[in-house]
């Protein structure tokens, strides 16, 4: 006989998504209506159990719930996984460590086939679903990935005269220049123009390569702190449009938050 589900009042799940800037967490119950939230500052992994710990044993529950971390480098970086599951042991419910890129990939197609283009400090494109995914991208060379937020930086740098400090400069600071060339561009600086338009011209042709020689309609989910800006999101659908030709191009927006999506995966693995 099937057990009795627990009551749709109390806490069930927890999801946590520790992104570049803020990590967020937010707990939930079975009928996934929100019952708790709160953001800090990402810091280095190793000081987040830390900050869980007090935080969601304080929560009515929180302890017992089944908990989900998306982070960056789940993937590419096993002992993030490792150390979370030996810290947490015994003191919190950690279900599983994913990376950010399946919890964007969940918000936007809960569990379903669909492609997600990441374009951020990096730009990688990720097919499939969560488990199975394809990678595309995300080699992160010297110079950059092609199109993406430190490679954009990185041509500022050296738009004047100042690529030498880039080597000193860890990813996310030497991304951040991407910034600077976005407003210029905006302003009608021809050269910062031109730039961001070969970076969507990459970013088009890189999705491209991810969808590979098929006729079908292509669903692809966006996210990422450069895809983010709206003039540059508006010229890379633009480039996207036409490097695939006469294909459907289909772009679908995330519903949820990536917390909400990590709750969600541990409400699962129940």
């Amino acid at each position: 006989m099937k057990k009795p589900a627990k009551s749709a009042k109390g806490l069930a799940c927890i999801g946590v998504d520790r992104g570049g800037t803020w990590t967020r967490v937010a707990a939930f119950d079975a009928l996934l209506r929100p019952l708790k939230a709160a953001r800090f500052r990402t810091a280095p992994l190793r000081s987040l159990p830390k900050k869980l710990i007090p935080l969601v044993s304080g929560w009515p529950g929180g302890a017992a719930a089944p908990l989900v971390i998306a982070t960056r480098g789940a993937f590419s970086r096993p002992w993030k996984k490792t150390f979370l599951f030996k810290a947490l042991k015994g003191r919190l419910g950690l279900a599983d460590v994913i990376s950010d890129a399946e919890a964007a990939h969940y918000a936007a197609f809960r569990g379903k086939e669909g492609m997600l283009l990441i374009a951020g400090t990096g730009a990688v494109v990720f097919r499939g679903k969560p488990g199975c995914f394809k990678k595309t991208g995300g080699h992160n060379p010297a110079s950059g990935d092609p199109g993406s937020g430190r490679w954009l930086g990185r041509q500022y740098l050296k738009m004047r005269g100042r690529l030498h400090e880039a080597g000193k400069m860890g990813h996310g600071r030497s991304a951040a220049y991407a910034k600077k060339l976005l407003l210029l561009a905006l302003d009608g600086h021809g050269p910062s123009s031109e730039l961001a338009a070969k970076a969507q011209e990459e970013l088009a042709g890189l999705l491209k390569d991810a969808a590979g020689k098929g006729k079908g309609a292509v669903k692809v989910a966006l996210a990422g702190g450069l895809i983010a800006n709206f003039h540059f999101r508006n010229g890379f659908i633009k480039a996207a449009r036409r490097a695939l030709g006469g294909r459907k191009v289909v772009f679908v927006e995330a519903q949820i938050p990536a917390e909400e999506a990590a709750a969600r995966i541990a409400l699962r693995k129940i």
